[in-house]
């Protein structure tokens, strides 16, 4: 069996993660039409935005999509970025229009880290994690410099 085969088999025995109604925030509405953010869970493709279940949880929200409501689309890593309008939608589904997929580049500079501890991006913010076993140690945060304080009072002050 060839490796495409296998990549082949395990993309159509693959399930789409399912979108939590927290991860769609509201960003304006206006009189015909609502503009939406989406933050997708880790592990989601752009390819899983063809699936129209992923929508199921969002769909019984006060969030829930609608005909003509437009949505930006945002990556967990933040490495992709996805622009659709919703084409249909019922219950438990929503059906996308032709989303443009746009590439996000990597970071300029690197987060700041030790040799015990990074800081990482959640999805949400900001956060510590330990290195040696990957925990987070603390909550996310909304900027970069506030998770680079909270890394370095991980560690003892010396008394004077």
């Amino acid at each position: 069996m060839s490796n495409t085969a296998v990549v082949q088999e395990d993309l159509s025995s693959r399930k789409a993660p399912v979108i939590p109604a927290q991860l769609v925030e509201l960003n304006s509405a206006g009189f015909v039409w609502r503009e939406l953010m989406v933050r997708l869970p880790t592990g989601f493709i752009a390819d899983d935005l063809k699936e129209p279940s992923i929508w199921s949880l969002v769909q019984s929200s006060r969030n829930s999509l609608v005909r003509h409501d437009r949505l930006y689309i945002v990556a967990y890593d933040e490495s992709w970025i996805a622009e659709a309008i919703v084409a249909e939608s019922g219950r438990d589904y929503a059906v996308l229009s032709k989303p443009r997929i746009t590439q996000l580049s990597d970071r300029y500079t690197n987060l700041f880290q030790t040799e015990d501890y990074r800081v990482i991006w959640t999805g949400t913010g900001y956060c510590v994690e330990r290195k040696k076993d990957s925990r987070r140690m603390t909550t996310p945060v909304s900027s970069v410099a506030i998770a680079e304080r909270e890394l370095t009072s991980l560690y003892p002050r010396e008394r004077a």
